[in-house]
């Protein structure tokens, strides 16, 4: 009787053994040869969001911050009462997001223009609020001390109506120095230096890779990330032709209708009255989302369009609208590649690029 069970007790112990050496094999072989390419990037390359998220190996483009232009912007922590032509306020877009060559919009402005640029990052305070942020600067007085000539104010556009098409806090006046000590702590950031540190062999990645790519092949969207054909190669990756998009964006474009973006525009024309009144002028760039400025050039494309430039473009302003999608679909049109990120959310060099070459200040 014993013996038999210390028979069958071997035996458990040699199928768990087995069991365990061929999971930890599996997992040596799909970190080693795919979800490594994923999650364990070291500095200083980077991995764009949509890949992280999607696990699309064959759209990652590794890249590097690198500045090559002649002049850079100043980050909040580097104004010490410089004369400041362009102020900036935005999201992700106007934080260097996507990363890379030349990662900031603003030392585009900088060089081509030879400006003095601040950018000022979002205040934590404010719930990282644009409006909010650029409200604290005004009623606490420092935007009169940094008096520049243009505030620039920026967002990705399928956030456009959430965030300016509501009742904005017009009073809202934090202490100035609550706000000079955040401004002291925002400097440039290395976007590589966030990325996932010592991951084990053994990781959930390597069960998500696999499942990721098998039910890609039956459904466009998953999780926070869909997947779509391109009639015709606009990346340099791989995956040439398919496109990441954020899921959020097809979701949310229920929301830009013609009286949300009326609201929209009525709030920033309130704004620019705001600057007038100091002698600043207002521009807003609303950053085409990766969805809308490569939707026509996605193969039967089961979604439907985004309306919001259209909608937009006509309205009476009162402030200078850098329109996007307007400025950067030509370069779609003559096959130009990688004006967004592959494997990101947001737009490359080759957008900053054009987008500034064509805006006049």
């Amino acid at each position: 009787m014993f013996k038999t069970k210390s028979v069958q007790t071997r035996s458990y112990v040699y199928i768990f053994s087995i069991f365990t050496g061929m999971l930890f094999l599996y997992h040596l072989f799909v970190y080693s040869f795919f979800s490594s390419k994923i999650i364990a990037v070291k500095p200083p390359m980077y991995v764009g969001d949509l890949a992280r998220l999607s696990y699309q190996i064959d759209s990652i483009k590794l890249k590097k911050s690198e500045n090559t232009l002649p002049r850079q912007h100043l980050e909040g922590a580097e104004y010490k009462g410089q004369k400041i032509d362009v102020l900036t306020i935005g999201d992700s877009f106007s934080n260097g997001g996507g990363g890379g060559k030349n990662g900031f919009y603003q030392d585009y402005i900088a060089s081509i223009n030879d400006f003095n640029v601040l950018n000022i990052r979002r205040f934590s305070f404010t719930g990282n609020s644009v409006s909010k942020t650029f409200f604290a600067l005004y009623n606490s007085g420092l935007l009169n001390e940094i008096s520049p000539r243009i505030v620039l104010l920026s967002i990705g556009s399928r956030d456009m109506v959430p965030r300016f098409g509501i009742e904005l806090d017009w009073e809202f006046s934090p202490d100035s120095q609550t706000i000079l000590e955040e401004m002291k702590e925002m400097k440039p950031q290395d976007l590589a230096t966030h990325q996932l540190k010592d991951i084990p062999i053994v990781n959930a990645a390597n069960f998500k890779l696999p499942y990721y790519t098998l039910f890609y092949r039956f459904m466009p969207c998953l999780k926070q990330v869909c997947k779509l054909p391109l009639e015709a190669s606009l990346f340099t990756v791989r995956a040439d032709k398919e496109i990441l998009v954020y899921r959020k964006s097809l979701k949310d474009l229920w929301m830009n209708t013609p009286e949300n973006v009326a609201s929209v525009n009525a709030n920033l024309n309130r704004i620019a009255r705001l600057l007038e009144l100091k002698g600043i002028k207002l521009y807003f760039m609303p950053a085409v989302t990766k969805y809308d400025l490569y939707s026509d050039f996605i193969k039967n494309n089961p979604y439907p369009k985004d309306p919001l430039f259209d909608l937009l473009e006509p309205l009476k302003k009162e402030y200078t609208l850098i329109n996007t999608k307007e400025i950067l679909l030509p370069l779609l049109r003559e096959g130009e590649k990688d004006v967004y990120h592959a494997d990101d959310t947001h737009w490359s060099s080759k957008a900053s690029e054009e987008i500034f070459m064509r805006t006049a200040f």
